[in-house]
């Protein structure tokens, strides 16, 4: 199962509790199928059989079932072993940040200061090396929801 981290930093003396905010977790795989007009279509379907190759999309959904809004919601989402992420898929619904790690989350940076490696062995990491993603959601407002998502593919 997939181990994922949420932290929310609150205006004032507001606790995560009174903002009210939780997530669930989705995975989907990409499945062609042929429509009414005959066309072959793209449609994402719950994951069930994933072999190597595979690209799963990943979604986390953010709810604000609280009275007031929550802010600078930071969602950590480890890379799933045997799985590589999927270059430039992370992204959200509403206003956010996102940086990556390549040392199993100790540190996070923005793709051009991530490397891996020393002396001439050092390189700028390739996406397929990341381990873990972070997104910072500038803000969820109370009675809301938004998401967060990133492919990866099963290596």
């Amino acid at each position: 199962m997939k181990k994922l981290l949420v932290i929310a930093t609150l205006f004032g003396v507001v606790t995560l509790a009174q903002a009210g905010v939780s997530i669930s977790s989705a995975s989907f795989q990409e499945q062609i199928k042929v429509n009414e007009n005959g066309e072959r279509v793209k449609e994402w379907v719950k994951t069930s059989k994933v072999v190597p190759g595979t690209i799963i999309r990943y979604i986390n959904r953010l709810y604000n079932d609280g009275k007031v809004s929550a802010t600078n919601l930071v969602i950590n989402n480890p890379i799933p072993k045997n799985m590589e992420y999927v270059a430039n898929s992370a992204s959200c619904q509403d206003g956010c940040s996102i940086s990556y790690s390549v040392d199993g989350g100790k540190t996070f940076k923005e793709p051009m200061e991530l490397f891996l490696g020393v002396g001439e062995n050092r390189h700028l990491a390739r996406a397929s090396e990341y381990t873990d993603i972070r997104w910072v959601v500038s803000r969820l407002d109370a009675n809301m929801q938004s998401s967060v998502e990133y492919k990866a593919r099963l290596k």
